[in-house]
């Protein structure tokens, strides 16, 4: 059983405590640790990454006698709001969210006319938000390269999703009413996209399992039954952090 801190109260103000370090300058170091674990979930397009954030938090909410489970946010549009307050990377909410890459040659064209890369300022604004929110605890982060961002930091849990093309493709039809084409189209760019920028940015294949601490297949698992596994896995790291810092839970 995992020890009961009063900390939830803490934790639930993540996006104060980072907008108040950032109007600061600090950096991601200066925010005291708490020790609490922290979940990425790295996705396929179209295979639920979303959709499991949210239903996870929300199974969370269940265990009321688990303060380790209580008190968590999914960060996604959150996290782009965040990055979009800073007037020097001229971006939109929207356009965040679209997690839009560019290779590196576009970039370094831009960077020759402009004197200045606004996608290297803004992975480092990100990357450095995202190493923040990790530090605090509680949160979900989708997406953004978290997982490697924060591969170093122990109370991380990093989940892949995946599912099979087609019932991808079906999804992404339903959902935006597309054409099975512009449907096929869509996921198969988000794909590589997210492919190209994990390997550009992090020297890392995104489909590299020793990246991830477990993967998921959303055509054979239900949203409910990987929700269980995190909250089991959540535990079982709080515990084992616990034991393993001086004065922790036992």
């Amino acid at each position: 059983m995992v020890k009961k801190t009063n900390a939830t109260g803490h934790v639930m103000n993540h996006l104060k405590i980072i907008h108040e370090f950032l109007q600061a300058h600090r950096d991601p170091e200066d925010i005291p640790a708490t020790g609490f674990p922290f979940v990425t979930i790295t996705r396929q397009a179209a295979a639920g990454g979303h959709l499991l954030a949210h239903v996870t938090t929300t199974d969370f909410i269940k265990y009321p006698e688990e303060d380790v489970l209580q008190g968590w946010h999914v960060f996604d549009r959150e996290l782009c709001e965040l990055i979009a307050q800073d007037p020097e990377l001229e971006t939109s909410v929207e356009s965040l969210m679209a997690e839009r890459y560019r290779p590196e040659v576009s970039d370094f064209v831009e960077s020759l006319l402009t004197g200045r890369s606004k996608q290297f300022l803004l992975q480092k604004k990100t990357f450095r938000i995202v190493r923040m929110l990790a530090t605090i605890g509680k949160v979900i982060i989708v997406g953004r390269g978290a997982q490697c961002v924060t591969q170093s930091m122990a109370q991380g849990i990093h989940v892949r999703l995946v599912a099979p093309a087609e019932q991808r493709i079906r999804w992404m039809m339903r959902k935006l009413n597309l054409s099975r084409e512009e449907a096929r189209k869509m996921t198969e760019s988000q794909d590589k996209e997210r492919r190209v920028y994990t390997k550009d940015v992090f020297g890392k294949d995104i489909d590299d399992p020793l990246l991830y601490d477990a993967t998921f297949n959303s055509a054979r698992m239900d949203m409910h039954e990987m929700s269980r596994t995190i909250t089991e896995m959540v535990l079982f790291r709080a515990a084992k952090q616990g034991r393993e810092t001086p004065g922790g839970a036992r």
